[in-house]
Parts: structure tokens; sequence; C-alpha cells
């Protein structure tokens, strides 16, 4: 019998409004793209993005994360951009929602859900987030809410994984666990929980798994 539901944030419940985690609609303002190499500027993140999985607790140590990782990746490609606007750009990213989207209905499908399941968060993510969840009504559905900055571990490291169904002692095929991320669902089921993949962009995928389109489908 399923009693828990466990989900991701990011494609589950939003999306980047930009279409990128990391470059929010202020930084468009801030830049000239025609001034920048696209190539370079996802090197410059790929080389930089260890900063972003420190172990952080609170939103300051969230923005002076995101005020080093963006000074690193501008003074990369060489973008003057100038110090003020690195600021602004973390600040931005770290206190203003407007970062991301909910899809529509998310509300309706928690609120029908958490009648049935217990509902946990498990989410490769920061402090803001819990903000954000609050922000939008949403915070109340989940049973417990688990951010990786605050444990210090991702989820592709797996112990992640385990301390929900430590928390709840979880047995095998008890829970659900849904992701956009097919090689995160893989751990998922070594850890033994039931997985779906979530596909809310009804792009073309080839999956293993059981895709759904909402959390409607987990029914």
């Amino acid at each position: 019998m399923k009693k828990y539901l466990i989900l991701d944030f990011g494609k589950v419940l939003f999306y980047p409004t930009t279409g990128h985690w990391f470059i929010t609609p202020l930084l468009l303002e801030k830049v000239n793209r025609k001034k920048i190499n696209q190539e370079q500027l996802q090197q410059a993140m790929e080389k930089y993005n260890p900063i972003l999985s420190r172990k952080i607790t609170t939103e300051e140590e969230e923005y002076k994360m995101f005020y080093e990782f963006y000074e690193n990746i501008f003074n990369e490609i060489e973008y003057p951009i100038g110090e003020s606007n690195i600021h602004e750009i973390a600040y931005d990213i770290t206190y203003h929602d407007e970062k991301y989207r909910m899809y529509d209905k998310v509300k309706e499908e928690l609120e029908i859900l958490s009648k049935k399941y217990t509902l946990l968060l498990l989410s490769d993510n920061w402090p803001c987030a819990i903000r954000i969840l609050k922000n939008a009504k949403l915070y109340d559905y989940f049973e417990k809410i688990y951010i990786s900055s605050v444990y210090g571990v991702q989820k592709k490291e797996k112990v992640f994984f385990d301390y929900p169904i430590q928390d709840y002692k979880i047995k095998e095929s008890e829970a659900i666990f849904v992701d956009d991320n097919q090689e995160l669902l893989d751990i998922a089921v070594q850890k033994g929980l039931e997985v779906r993949l979530m596909n809310r962009e009804k792009e073309e995928v080839d999956s293993k798994y059981k895709m759904i389109n909402n959390l409607f489908e987990i029914e």
C-alpha cells in the first residue's frame, strides 16, 4: 500500500521563468546577450557550479553564495558587468520569487493528494525554496521538506534519499518518488522507492519508467 509521495521541486512544482534556473529575468536586463558567447557562458556555469553545492541554511548565506557564483562567471567570460549589478543579480535570485513560476493546478493537485498520502519534498535547492513554497501557499501540504543545501548533500549522492526513508521508516514500495531526472529515479529505485518520471512539458522522451504529465496521473 502506498503511503507516501516524495516530490521534487523543479519541473514538478515550479519551472524557471526564463527557461534556465540561473538566468533570471533581472540578469537578462543587466547583460547584452549579443556580447556574450553562449558556449563560454555555459562552460563557466559548469565550472563554478560546485559553489552552489555548499552547505547553507539561511538566505543570507545563499545571497553570498550566488554573488560568488556570478562574480566568478562574469570574470571568467570577461564580461564587464560591474560589482553593483552582480549584487543585484545575486539578491534577485535569492529574494525574488519571480524567478520561478508554478505549474497550473499544482495547488489543486497537492490539495487532493495530501488527503490520501503523506507528502514529502526532496529537492536539490536552497533556503529560498522554503519562502517560495510558503508564498505560493504550498508549504503546509508537506509533512516535511528536505532541502539539499541544509543537509549538505544532493540527491545524486544517494544518501540524501535516506533522510525521509529513515525519518518515516518507509518500507519498500510504500512510497512513490516523482522527479524529472531519470538518473535520480535510478537511485530512488535502488532505495526501494516506486518512481514516476514527470514530464510537464509533454516532451518526447524515451524512458523505462512510467511517465506522467501532472500529479493527478500518479493515481
